[in-house]
């Protein structure tokens, strides 16, 4: 008997494994139709020009029009199909518009990039009232809406994948980023609890937790002073080629920002003391200053 239940459990096991293991061959973007929210600067605009190049058929999707025009003649290189939906995420119209424009341009939808969000940098006692709400209405609000609007859209396909893009602040938070370190946690657990609720439906979903990138959102910072992190600042092709590679291997959780990123990970799981003290060394006036002008030129949202 004890044989017959080992038996099983080494079968289930087997059949588990090469379930996911058939999940990590490389997926042809070729003519996939990938929506990427905040597609008009930094981060989407690279993850946009990263899916043309693969031959995707891109949608570009961010309040301002004319720079999705722009961006939208860069991709023309590429030869592939391109769609701008100029969309203020935290108004219901638009996001439902977003959706039912990308059908009738495509007839489907295979990858949803949720990349837009605001920045909110100072000490939290503060921060203006009125930016901390738009925050989190972007940031997360915004997304979890859209999330909602698009994944039975990927059910009746019966496949599709959703990339989360949220920040290394999710796991190691940066004092003078607390609104916005905490929006990003909320992305982490949501897209955690979404893929266990989409795995059986064959539905993917990943999270891309990028490091410190050069985007609009920290152009007004002194980056010397932002170097003091210990963190390098990524150009935004970095993020934008992780996010592609997470759709391509289907990969679960991507963190960028190298051994420095990890290791604070890890000491935040198991001597958040240590970062304490950490912290307390490392936050100066300085550094709180370039914090505080975080957002002053928002990320295309």
């Amino acid at each position: 008997m004890k044989r017959y239940w080992f038996g099983l459990a080494g079968l289930a096991g087997l059949a588990v494994g090469m379930r996911y293991a058939l999940r990590q061959r490389p997926l042809d973007v070729r003519g996939r139709v990938v929506i990427v929210s905040g597609a008009s600067s930094g981060i989407g605009r690279a993850t946009a020009h990263a899916f043309a190049a693969r031959g995707a058929r891109v949608v570009l999707a961010a309040r301002r029009a004319d720079r999705l025009a722009a961006v939208q003649a860069e991709l023309a290189v590429y030869g592939v199909p391109t769609l701008v939906v100029p969309a203020d995420l935290g108004r219901e119209s638009d996001l439902a518009a977003l959706v039912e424009q990308t059908l009738a341009a495509f007839g489907r939808i295979d990858v949803l990039v949720c990349n837009a969000g605001l920045d909110l940098g100072g000490l939290h006692g503060e921060v203006d009232p009125a930016r901390l709400r738009a925050l989190v209405e972007v940031n997360f609000t915004a997304t979890a809406r859209l999330v909602q609007l698009v994944v039975p859209v990927l059910r009746a396909q019966g496949r599709g994948q959703i990339v989360i893009v949220g920040s290394g602040e999710a796991v190691s938070p940066v004092p003078g980023q607390a609104a916005y370190a905490t929006s990003k946690a909320a992305l982490a657990g949501f897209a955690a609890a979404l893929r266990r609720e989409l795995d059986d439906d064959g539905l993917r979903v990943s999270l891309v937790l990028p490091s410190l990138t050069r985007t609009p959102m920290i152009a007004a910072a002194d980056e010397a002073v932002l170097r003091r992190l210990g963190i390098g600042i990524d150009e935004p092709e970095t993020p934008a080629a992780a996010i592609v590679d997470a759709v391509r291997f289907g990969r679960r959780d991507v963190i960028l920002g190298g051994p420095g990123l990890i290791a604070a990970t890890w000491l935040e799981r198991f001597a958040p003391g240590l970062m304490d003290l950490y912290w307390r060394w490392m936050l100066t006036p300085e550094l709180i200053d370039a914090l505080s002008r975080f957002g002053q030129e928002p990320d295309a949202s």
